[in-house]
């Protein structure tokens, strides 16, 4: 195929993968993290103030609050104890701001999901660019097809979260760090040094590209490559010096990239987003937020910073990066496979990957592995590890991504969603995209009937792999595979941001409606407002208020109807303790009369 046609055809990959996922989101509700973040990117914008959501770097929650400038929001939200004096009051001032001040939540959400769609765009662009780069016409149009329409990165490119902005991030800052690596030019130098400050500013686990880095780097002076360093002509003069030697070593050229990343990128973000953020305000504002944190010798150091003019904004950078470390060592109490704990589970990501997958990627997966095993015993050239290295540098920087992204997540606390595991997609998608394409190659020198049987599988499983997400649309956060029975029995494996993130409110609401519902009782996993959408026929309950199926029919106000979120309903499982006396077992005995979008069990007991 031309470069001209598959340029368009990759045109057209792109249209259609981003008009599946504006009108899948239109009837979606704001999930539980966009509203603090919405709330929070609208307040950096208008008051360049980040007392709330420190969490999570600014970049994505800032380009979420712009749009929101131009609709004339009511600034009741500012004048609220959220804001004025409690520490990180982010969750209340975001409902506050969308759902209870006079607004249209709808339109606010729609408006602020809107700049989230860049993240995507730009990444399909990138892995398309970077695929046909390294595996020719074939590979870049397999790779994008593959990320475009992956069920769970369409999921979460509608989302007002850090999770694709991340994904992004790491794609972006590992390709310019790799192209700077191979051709070390000014311009590159500038480039990287650009991509690795981005980076930081979409997610705090993008962190972990720093000491990536300095792997790849080190990897890559050992394996004897020739460097010319950007600044070579201005010290010429000096070549034999210890200084000159030094400053070419690829290690030492990695940490000046960091170093000019965070003076000309992430300090001048935050800069602008703490220019209103009264000192004394985000001195006790750290100082209560790290309050707990176990390793001082990290954590004084912000503090002491958090009031200092002139690097207070690195220090809120600082405040941010201990926070998440110390969320994720204190894990999350979460459901999976019949158990709920706090602590994780070490097969937790692997399981979870694999059910929330395409049965027809795994397909392709083992095409590619086994394309690798047969290309290598018929290579006639037997090199060792470190000219393999050399020859294949980027694909061996993405294996080793994938070994220390997913070394720290199966040991991570943090078991929530397949979302945590997304920047290691776009790697794994352009590792078997370059097997395919090898594949096809050499499929060209072969028997007609080994070209026909093999071409038509590869197509079959891309073209099974499409049609599945269009299937799909528009649950793609509910989306798993046939090896667990689809969506509609996924919630017997896993809930929380895999299946239920409080998406399905609106659609629940619009059935109620339908059904002339005047009361039912709701326990929604959400942090949208059930009043704003249901009104008077809204009556929340929880987990706690009723003992059993008999006690639920003498005291409830409903006329039997109850509506439990999947998360919670899962999350009963397991022995009753101290701490959950009572729970939803006794629904097991009942079967719901319809499920809305897979996430919201509805049951009538009378």
């Amino acid at each position: 195929m031309s470069d001209k046609k598959t340029k368009i055809l990759a045109g057209v990959i792109i249209s259609v993968a981003i008009i599946l996922a504006i009108t899948s989101v239109w009837d979606d509700s704001l999930i539980v993290d966009e509203i603090p973040h919405i709330g929070a990117g609208y307040s950096y914008v208008a008051k360049q103030d980040l007392r709330l959501n420190p969490e999570h770097p600014p970049l994505a929650k800032i380009l979420a609050g712009i749009p929101l400038l131009f609709l004339d929001l009511k600034q009741d939200a500012f004048e609220t104890k959220s804001w004025q004096n409690d520490v990180n009051g982010q969750w209340e001032f975001g409902r506050k701001m969308i759902y209870n001040s006079g607004s249209d939540a709808d339109q606010i959400g729609r408006y602020a999901k809107l700049p989230m769609f860049l993240f995507f765009i730009l990444a399909e662009i990138l892995i398309f660019k970077w695929g046909r780069k390294l595996y020719g016409n074939s590979g870049g149009l397999i790779a994008l097809t593959l990320f475009s329409f992956s069920p769970t990165v369409l999921a979460h490119s509608r989302f007002v979260t850090t999770d694709i902005p991340a994904l992004f991030g790491i794609l972006f800052g590992t390709y310019f760090f790799i192209n700077y690596l191979q051709q070390n030019t000014k311009k590159n130098f500038w480039l990287a040094s650009i991509a690795f400050g981005v980076a930081l500013l979409t997610k705090f686990s993008t962190f972990l590209l720093a000491p990536y880095f300095l792997i790849i780097a080190l990897i890559w002076g050992l394996t004897g490559k020739s460097v010319i360093h950007p600044l070579e002509n201005s010290r010429a003069t000096s070549r034999g010096s210890r200084v000159g030697r030094m400053a070419d070593l690829p290690v030492v050229r990695t940490i000046l990239i960091f170093i000019v990343g965070i003076l000309i990128i992430v300090w001048p973000v935050y800069l602008f987003t703490t220019h209103n953020y009264p000192l004394e305000r985000q001195k006790a504002d750290t100082t209560n937020l790290l309050q707990s944190y176990g390793n001082r010798t990290f954590a004084e150091p912000v503090v002491w910073a958090s009031d200092k003019p002139v690097i207070r904004s690195l220090a809120t950078y600082g405040l941010g990066l201990l926070m998440v470390n110390q969320r994720a060592l204190g894990g999350n109490t979460t459901y999976f496979l019949g158990e709920v704990s706090r602590f994780g589970w070490h097969n937790y990501f692997p399981i979870v990957y694999f059910i929330k997958e395409p049965l027809a990627w795994w397909g392709l997966v083992l095409i590619a592995i086994i394309a690798g095993i047969i290309f290598s015993k018929l290579s006639t050239s037997q090199v060792g590890p470190g000219m393999w290295i050399k020859e294949h540098f980027p694909q061996f920087a993405m294996l080793l991504w994938l070994l220390i992204y997913w070394g720290s997540s199966i040991y991570s606390n943090l078991n929530i969603g397949v979302r945590h595991l997304l920047p290691t997609y776009p790697f794994a998608i352009l590792l078997v995209s370059g097997q395919l394409s090898r594949v096809l190659d050499y499929l060209k020198k072969a028997s007609r009937t080994m070209v026909f049987v093999s071409s038509f599988l590869i197509l079959f499983l891309l073209s099974w792999y499409v049609a599945e997400n269009i299937k799909t649309h528009p649950y793609y956060l509910t989306y798993f595979n046939q090896t667990v029975g689809g969506s509609s029995k996924g919630h017997e494996y896993v809930v929380d941001s895999n299946l239920d993130w409080g998406q399905d409110l609106k659609r629940f609401s619009q059935w109620v409606k339908e059904k002339n519902i005047t009361k039912i009782e709701f326990d929604y996993f959400g942090w949208a407002d059930p009043s704003y959408y249901l009104g008077s026929s809204y009556i929340w309950t929880n987990s706690q208020k009723y003992k059993n199926a008999k006690d639920f029919r003498v005291r409830n106000q409903s006329n039997g109807w109850l509506a439990v979120s999947a998360t919670f309903l899962k999350g009963s499982q397991g022995p009753p303790d101290q701490f959950k006396p009572v729970n939803y077992l006794w629904l097991e005995n009942h079967q719901p009369i319809n499920i809305i979008g897979h996430s919201i069990f509805v049951y009538r007991i009378k």
